[in-house]
C-alpha cells in the first residue's frame, strides 16, 4: 500500500505544471492529504514489509498510557498479587527483549477477570487475564501468548488498524456487576476495542513473531499449539454451561475474534522456530506460582453459591428459584429458564430522601407503561414494584419491576415470563424478591471466592476420583480435564502435579 501511495505521489509531482488552475486547489488538498500516510509508511524491523503507522513510538506509548486506566476500570481493576505481577513482568520483559523492539518501555498487566483472555495495546501495554493465567499450564504456553501479543505490537498490527479505521480487538468485558460504570467512557471503550477482529493473515504473523521470541528467550515454541489445544477444550466444557444458562459461551467470542487453529500455529512453528538443543516449559515453577490463585467471580463483585448470588462489598444475598439458571454477568445478574422466562438484577446507588414509588415511576420506569404501582417492604427495606407488557416478535411477555432500597445499593429486580408462564412462575419471582436480605459485617467477610489449588496425584487417584474434588456444579470431569490439558485418554501418574478448584 504504502509502495502505491508512493507511486501516487510521484505521478502528481510530474504532472503538476499541465494541472488546471482552477483545479490546483482540490489537487493539493489530495495530495497533502497522500503525503500524510507517505510519512506514515515505515520499513516493519520485525516483518521486514512497509507498514502504516501514524504515530512515532512516543506517540504510541501516549496512546497506551490513555487507555491504561480505561481498560482498568472496564476490566475488573488489576489482580494485586505482588509476587504473580512480578512473574509475569519477568516473562514478558525476557520475551520483549528478544524482540525487534527491546527498548520500548513494555508493560505487563494482569487484569483481574474470570474470562480466558489477552491482548494488546500501542505503546507496548500487554494485558493477560488471570483466567487465563489459570488456564496455562506451564510457563512456555503462558510465554506463548505474551509472545504472540508482543508480535502483534512489534507487527504493528494495534497501529495499522488505527490508522485504517479497524482497530483491534480484546474480546470480552470482564464478569461481576459493574457498579456506576456504564457511562460514554466505557461505550467508547468497548466500541474501540471489543470485538474488533484481527484478519488470519495478521493473527498468522503474530504467531510467526511469537514463535520467534519463545524461540529466541528458549521457551518450548510447541507450547503455543498445546496451549491453543486447551483453551478449544475448555471452550467446549463453558459451551455446555453456556448452553445451559441459555447463553452464549464467553470463549466462542475469543476464538471469533482470534482466528486462530491449532493446526495453523503448528505451521507457524515449523517456519519460525529457531533450533535449540533444549527447550524449557518450567510446569512445576509456573503451578507452584498459581497455587492460590483465584479462579471464577471476584468475592468483591458478588459470588453465586449455587442459586444463591452473594455480593460481600455490599452486604447482601438474594436466591433465585430452581430451574433458573444463573448467571454474573459484566453488568448484572441473569437468571434464565428453560421456557424464556428469566430474572435480571442491576445495582445502582443507594437512594436518600425519596420514594421509592417515586422512583420506579419517575426515574427507573418512566419510559415504560407502568400499572399496578404498590409500595412494599422486604426484610425491613423500603421497595416498590409494578407491573408492565411488552410485544417481542409477536410475542406478550408479562414484566415485574421491583426496586429495595437496601442498606448500602439499591437493587433493580426485573422479572420477565412469556404470558401463558406467568402463573406458573409467580410465586418462585415473589420469593425471589423477598429473599433480598443484608449480611452482617461478619457473614460478609467469610465470604471467599473458588481458587486453583495445585495437589500432587496420590497412588490410586483417577481422573474420576480427583474430579470429586472440584468445587464445581456440574461437569466436574470436563472441567478438571480442560483445565489440566488433559483428554480422556490421559492417565494421572503418582507424584504428578495438577490444578483443582477449591474453596
Amino acid at each position: 500500500m504504502c509502495f502505491l501511495i508512493h507511486g501516487i505521489v510521484r505521478m502528481i509531482l510530474a504532472k503538476v505544471k499541465s494541472i488546471n488552475p482552477s483545479k490546483l486547489f482540490l489537487i493539493s488538498f489530495h495530495l497533502l492529504f497522500l503525503l500524510f500516510w507517505v510519512q506514515g509508511c515505515t520499513n516493519n524491523p520485525a516483518t521486514g514489509k512497509k507498514s502504516i503507522s501514524l504515530n512515532t513510538m512516543a506517540e504510541e506509548e501516549k496512546i497506551g498510557r490513555s487507555e491504561h486506566p480505561k481498560i482498568l476500570r472496564t476490566f475488573g481493576g488489576e489482580y494485586n498479587n505482588l509476587r504473580l505481577k512480578n512473574y509475569i513482568r519477568t516473562i514478558g520483559n525476557k520475551l520483549a527483549n528478544v524482540s525487534e523492539l527491546p527498548n520500548i518501555n513494555w508493560k505487563f498487566t494482569i487484569l483481574n477477570s474470570k474470562e480466558v483472555n489477552a491482548f494488546a495495546v500501542p505503546g507496548g501495554y500487554i494485558y493477560v487475564t488471570r483466567g487465563l493465567i489459570a488456564l496455562a499450564n506451564n510457563e512456555a504456553e503462558l510465554a506463548a501468548v505474551l509472545a504472540h501479543e508482543i508480535g502483534h505490537i512489534t507487527a504493528l498490527h494495534p497501529s495499522s488498524r488505527r490508522a485504517t479505521g479497524t482497530l483491534t480487538g480484546i474480546g470480552v468485558l470482564a464478569s461481576g456487576i459493574i457498579f456506576g460504570r456504564a457511562g460514554s467512557e466505557i461505550s467508547d471503550l468497548i466500541g474501540r476495542y471489543s470485538m474488533a477482529r484481527y484478519s488470519k493473515s495478521q493473527e498468522f504473523e503474530a504467531d510467526l513473531l511469537g514463535v520467534r521470541y519463545l524461540s529466541r528467550a528458549n521457551y518450548e515454541p510447541k507450547a503455543m499449539a498445546s496451549f491453543l489445544r486447551t483453551m478449544n477444550s475448555f471452550s467446549k466444557y463453558t459451551k455446555k454451561i453456556a448452553g445451559e444458562m441459555g447463553g452464549e459461551s464467553e470463549m466462542a467470542r475469543i476464538f471469533a475474534s482470534h482466528p486462530r487453529t491449532a493446526a495453523r500455529v503448528e505451521r507457524a512453528i515449523k517456519i519460525a522456530s529457531e533450533p535449540k538443543a533444549v527447550r524449557q516449559t518450567n510446569r512445576i515453577t509456573y503451578l507452584k506460582m498459581i497455587d492460590g490463585l483465584l479462579y471464577g467471580d471476584t468475592p468483591k463483585d458478588g459470588i453465586i453459591q449455587n442459586q444463591t448470588f452473594i455480593h460481600p462489598s455490599y452486604q447482601f444475598k438474594i436466591t433465585f428459584p430452581m430451574g433458573f439458571k444463573v448467571i454474573n454477568r459484566s453488568d448484572s445478574v441473569m437468571a434464565r429458564h428453560a421456557d424464556n422466562s428469566q430474572i435480571q438484577l442491576r445495582l445502582e446507588k443507594k437512594l436518600k430522601n425519596k420514594s421509592m414509588t417515586r422512583y420506579l415511576s419517575q426515574t427507573w420506569g418512566r419510559h415504560h407503561k407502568l400499572l399496578n404501582h404498590e409500595r412494599i417492604v422486604v426484610n425491613n427495606m423500603a421497595g416498590a414494584t409494578a407491573t408492565s407488557v411488552v410485544v417481542k416478535n409477536g410475542r406478550a411477555f408479562d414484566i415485574r419491576f421491583v426496586a429495595i432500597n437496601g442498606t448500602k445499593v439499591l437493587i433493580q429486580l426485573v422479572f420477565t415470563s412469556p404470558k401463558n408462564y406467568t402463573g406458573k412462575h409467580a410465586t418462585s419471582f415473589k420469593e425471589t424478591a423477598y429473599s433480598f436480605s443484608q449480611l452482617s459485617v461478619k457473614q460478609a467477610n467469610i465470604i471467599s471466592g473458588q481458587r486453583i489449588r495445585v495437589t500432587t496425584v496420590k497412588k490410586g487417584d483417577t481422573l474420576s476420583k480427583l474430579a470429586q474434588k472440584m468445587e464445581v456444579k456440574n461437569y466436574k470431569e470436563e472441567c478438571l480435564m480442560a483445565l489440566n490439558g488433559l483428554t480422556k485418554f490421559n492417565k494421572v501418574r503418582t507424584g504428578q502435579l495438577i490444578k483443582l478448584i477449591s474453596r
